[in-house]
């Protein structure tokens, strides 16, 4: 089947937030292809059912002209009767017929053959009529399902597909396709024997030529179905064969069933004697004994009340399968699923696989997804296309159209994987189960890897859609490398490629992945210490299966909540901390209800970790500038959440300094040591405004209630030490005066003095 469209595709289109709002180009290619495919359904259905009926005919008119020979051998001739009385006339009247009952049709018996012959003759007229009508009602069901309602086009997209739904659970083609003619032709097997019976009553040696005919073309019918049997490909099917394959599992399940029910039957009996007889055993011995027996037996087997539990749980059965068997309509949703597996399983045209693919992306539905997971023959199509796509590439045919292509496929592929409700194991054979029927070798793997992160100019790596599964391909690629070489992955790739996107700090779900890994890499490493490791690869894939699919926000900052208190460790996987710095931005985000407050006090009481070890990095001799310049960068990204995070959540200053006064105080500590032991280090001044920036971000108390603060004063005593101009001359140099600062938040990122100009906390 064949779907192409003239246009053809240049550059990537972009996201939709949902599946169908990509200005219908999906739908559009969708309807082309199941108005294509239903109009090829129906001409191949007419087609055959046109055949039957003129097949039909035919043979019915064959099989009536036999009837025409055998039924009158049913019973007498009467020409027989009048020979024998005009016999008995020529001999003068001296016949021996003086009655009726001397009549030949009187004592008339028919043939011992010919009644088995003319049911066998009746046998297959009645099926040939019968597959003939269902011909013909087979049209009319065609002509229905064809039939267009009212509606607008998205009604009947939908009501075509239900049709179409309808039609595949009700085995429609199955049905006129295989029933219809199996009808016929096993009309068509009894004609032949009844056919080899009545020449038998004729003569024996062409009954034996016609039958050895007959067992030859039986034998080499059945030879043929065996072979459609062993090979799925073979040509020679009967439709009988295809019916088989349903009949057979259940005749199977049905048997297996009535041998289980008779061993518990065989039990049950043989458990009811034992029983019996050791009662009669004890009762010889004792009746005392008996009876105590018999009322022991009777409490540790009720059957009464079994019984009767059973009795009154019918009706509530009866009720649920009654219930059971009334479907409703598709979900919209299921229909929007099935309508992708169809698009990509079925066609061709490259536009409308790509749409298909973009659309598959946007799914966030774990239950659709886990249903295209599990299909193997859903997965390997879309394993094929974007190999197919990379060949291109790699063979000197890459052009935007083929890189599109295997982006798109790859990923597609890897984020249905990702969300399959199934945990992943590895096996012996270079291999990894990723579901229950879809197993990715090691080669695969690599390259849909390669496809995947394949270099593309577009933006898409950088929207919440994609740079949450490129970081999980990168991650899976390396444990699945890993485990090929024995050794622990290398995160550093991913780590990197996750710093690289421009996500703005707002993707939650990337921070989560980027947790979820550094906490199970930390994990690996102490078991490591403490011993040997048992399957990390296999826990570690399904780790990444499961934070891929989690949608929980309360638990995703429970997981990054953990991760930032790993920020003092160390550990040989450990990633760059610039990611423990998104992570602290992400997780002070504004706006999120999902923080506990045991889980804010636990990373807020550990601000010295963030902003020491940046310190300590910026003041190394062997650190570059640009390294120095991104140290100080990201102490004040950690500056400016934590203060967009107190105003957000209207903190009051004595609440805010308790939160983070002591983390400040010791990180404060340990400047203050840096600066007193170098105090001509070239950094202290950029140190210097650092500490004035965190005392300007955050709610000061007025003068008078100064002492009631005590981590604020305890601060302002420390930074003294190191600066005594401290925040003072920060406002003077603002033209303000101390008494008159408040830290308003007003939107677009500036902090507003009650009485004077705007300012902006990081350009002091």
């Amino acid at each position: 089947m064949t779907t192409r469209l003239p246009e053809k595709l240049t550059e990537m289109p972009e996201l939709p937030k949902e599946l169908g709002d990509d200005g219908g180009h999906f739908f559009r290619y969708y309807d082309d292809l199941a108005e294509e495919s239903d109009e090829d359904l129906v001409k191949n259905l007419k087609a055959q059912l046109d055949g039957i009926l003129i097949f039909a005919g035919l043979f019915a008119g064959v099989n009536t002209a036999f009837l025409a020979f055998t039924l009158p051998q049913m019973s007498a001739d009467p020409a027989d009767d009048t020979n024998a009385l005009l016999l008995q006339i020529a001999l003068g009247g001296n016949g021996s017929i003086a009655s009726a009952a001397d009549l030949p049709s009187a004592s008339f018996t028919p043939p011992p053959r010919i009644y088995p012959i003319n049911v066998l003759f009746s046998v297959s007229l009645t099926l040939a009529l019968l597959s003939s009508f269902l011909a013909v009602l087979g049209q009319q069901w065609v002509v229905c399902y064809r039939k267009r309602g009212g509606g607008g086009p998205e009604y009947q997209r939908w009501e075509q597909l239900r049709r179409y739904l309808g039609a595949k659970r009700w085995r429609l083609e199955l049905v006129l396709d295989d029933v219809v003619p199996s009808l016929l032709q096993l009309g068509l097997v009894i004609f032949c024997i009844a056919f080899a019976l009545y020449l038998g009553t004729l003569s024996q040696s062409l009954n034996r030529v016609i039958a050895w005919l007959l067992w030859a073309a039986a034998a080499i019918i059945l030879a043929m179905s065996t072979c459609s049997a062993f090979d799925p490909w073979c040509p020679f099917k009967m439709p009988l064969s295809r019916i088989a394959r349903f009949v057979v599992p259940a005749i199977l399940t049905v048997v297996s069933w009535v041998g289980y029910s008779s061993l518990l039957m065989l039990l049950y009996i043989a458990g009811r004697v034992f029983v019996l007889i050791r009662r009669a055993i004890l009762f010889c011995q004792s009746p005392d004994l008996a009876e105590r027996q018999r009322q022991e037996d009777r409490r540790f087997f009720p059957f009464r009340t079994i019984a009767a539990d059973c009795t009154a749980t019918f009706p509530k059965i009866y009720r649920w399968f009654v219930l059971a068997g009334i479907r409703s309509a598709e979900d919209p949703e299921d229909l929007k699923i099935e309508a992708l597996r169809r698009v990509i399983c079925t066609s061709e045209d490259h536009n409308a696989l790509i749409y298909s693919a973009i659309n598959l992306r946007v799914i966030r539905d774990t239950r659709a997804l886990s249903s295209l997971g599990k299909d193997e023959a859903f997965c390997t199509r879309l394993s094929s296309l974007a190999r197919a796509a990379l060949r291109e590439t790699q063979q000197g045919q890459s052009s935007r159209y083929s890189v599109l292509e295997s982006r798109l496929f790859s990923t597609s592929f890897f984020h249905v994987i990702f969300s399959t409700d199934s945990k992943p194991y590895f096996l012996q054979e270079g291999q990894f189960m990723a579901s229950e029927r879809v197993s990715i070798t090691s080669d695969q793997m690599s390259h849909l890897y390669e496809g995947s992160v394949i270099a593309f100019e577009s933006s898409c790596d950088q929207c919440f859609h994609c740079a949450p599964l490129q970081f999980s391909i990168r991650v899976a690629y390396q444990v699945v490398e890993s485990w090929r070489y024995e050794s622990r992955p290398d995160l550093e790739t991913a780590f990197e490629s996750a710093v690289g996107t421009s996500v703005g700090t707002d993707d939650l779900k990337l921070g989560f992945m980027m947790a979820s890994t550094m906490l199970f890499s930390k994990q690996w490493n102490d078991e490591r210490l403490a011993g040997p490791v048992s399957s990390p690869w296999d826990r570690f894939l399904a780790m990444l299966f499961a934070a891929y699919r989690e949608t929980s926000e309360q638990r995703m900052f429970q997981t990054i909540s953990r991760a930032l208190t790993t920020l003092s460790a160390e550990w040989r996987e450990k990633p760059d901390h610039e990611i423990y710095v998104r992570l602290f931005e992400l997780y002070l985000l504004p706006g999120r209800k999902e923080v506990s407050a045991v889980d804010q006090r636990a990373v807020l009481e550990h601000v010295e970790d963030h902003l020491l070890p940046i310190e300590h990095r910026i003041r190394s001799s062997d650190a570059l500038e640009t390294d120095r310049r991104r140290g100080r960068d990201q102490q004040n990204r950690c500056i400016q959440a934590l203060a967009n995070f107190f105003v957000t959540h209207e903190n009051s200053s004595r609440d805010t300094w308790n939160l983070i006064g002591h983390s400040l105080m010791q990180y404060l500590e340990s400047v203050a040591k840096l600066i007193e032991a170098d105090p001509g280090h070239p950094e202290n001044p950029g140190t210097m405004m650092v500490l004035r920036r965190i005392e300007a971000s955050f709610p000061a108390p007025s003068p008078s209630m100064l002492g009631a603060y005590e981590p604020y004063s305890k601060f302002r005593r420390l930074l003294g030490r190191v600066d005594p101009s401290r925040a003072r001359e920060v406002y003077q140099d603002l033209g303000l005066p101390y008494q008159r600062l408040s830290c308003i938040r007003q939107r677009g990122g500036m902090w507003r003095n009650q009485q004077g100009p705007a300012m902006h906390i990081l350009a002091l």
